[in-house]
């Protein structure tokens, strides 16, 4: 079935790059210092993110295009690399990358941001998956790998300033989601991530994590989970809400406080689901909305830590 799937599509000429031998995708063996952090990288001006993943990863390249289906990548595998132990956050559990059967690596964004001094930065971030021949990304409680590589621009030339192939996997079927930019101090940015999953047919529960640059590396620095619980049909009495984040400017340089308002509707039927916060009016109220906001306050060698007591309101 996944040759007739990739033979079909290169017969139709919706695939650029479909040289692949009995219907399969190939990957291309790179070299280790490809995933070198000290490694030097150009590019010239206008950044193009696909170009320059390309020029990270030198692996073989298809696009797949079918209507509105995109299906981009960049198939490797090093085999003289040697392998990290990194986590992932859909299951805690420790895994090895570069994977050992190969790397399917796509482009997830390119975040464009200034400092002070007006320099202009490109944050590359990219997704890592498991090398599969036809293509796909499967298995809903397994994460992408997430990996970034900065540039700067001088004259007409980005050049690489920092590059970190992998931090670690979020999201589900093998696809981190789009980092989002957050200014955390002066020039100083973090990445959040969003992830929602849950079982077949929801309701699916969000998970925030923001990624920040500290001692030399990104890594994790805060994890707030029930950040989201998404809504199914009005019969089964289930709550659900949303949330937002900001990190208001103070006279902390660096890691200022982040302040994450949750926004949604409760229930005493489903009494266990809600935040904590929540819980006690929902026993006396049965139902109705409420608002709550926590404040993540950053502990060097600890991350970001909750620090309470939670704001809450209901109606």
């Amino acid at each position: 079935m996944k040759q007739l799937f990739i033979g079909l599509l290169c017969s139709l000429g919706v695939a650029t790059g479909c040289f692949a031998q009995d219907g399969e995708l190939l990957k291309k063996n790179i070299s280790d210092t490809m995933l070198s952090p000290t490694r030097v990288l150009e590019i010239p001006e206008p950044f193009d993110g696909q170009q320059a993943l390309l020029k990270l990863f030198p692996g073989k390249h298809y696009k797949i295009v079918s209507g509105d289906y995109t299906n981009e990548m960049i198939n490797w595998d090093c085999t003289s690399c040697k392998a990290k132990s990194y986590i992932d956050a859909n299951e805690d559990a420790a895994y090895d990358f570069p994977y050992a059967e190969g790397v399917a690596t796509r482009l997830l964004n390119v975040i464009s941001y200034k400092d002070s001094s007006g320099t202009q930065y490109k944050m590359l971030t990219f997704n890592h998956s498991e090398y599969d021949a036809d293509g796909a990304q499967v298995s809903r409680f397994t994460g992408g790998t997430l990996g970034i590589a900065k540039f700067a621009l001088s004259g007409k030339v980005w050049s690489m300033k920092f590059f970190q192939p992998a931090i670690g996997a979020y999201g589900a079927f093998s696809n981190c989601p789009d980092p989002k930019a957050l200014m955390i101090g002066h020039d100083q940015y973090a990445f959040m991530l969003k992830v929602v999953n849950g079982p077949a047919g929801g309701p699916f529960g969000g998970v925030l994590y923001l990624i920040a640059g500290t001692g030399g590396t990104y890594k994790q620095v805060m994890a707030m989970y029930d950040a989201e619980r998404t809504e199914v049909s009005e019969e089964e009495g289930l709550a659900s809400w949303d949330c937002t984040y900001s990190c208001p400017e103070s006279d902390k340089r660096f890691f200022r406080d982040i302040i994450v308002t949750i926004k949604g509707k409760y229930t005493a039927t489903d009494l266990e689901s809600l935040p904590d916060e929540v819980r006690p009016y929902a026993k006396t109220n049965k139902k109705g909305t409420f608002t709550l906001a926590r404040r993540y306050v950053f502990k060097w060698g600890k991350g970001y830590q909750l620090q309470g007591p939670a704001g809450v309101t209901v109606d």
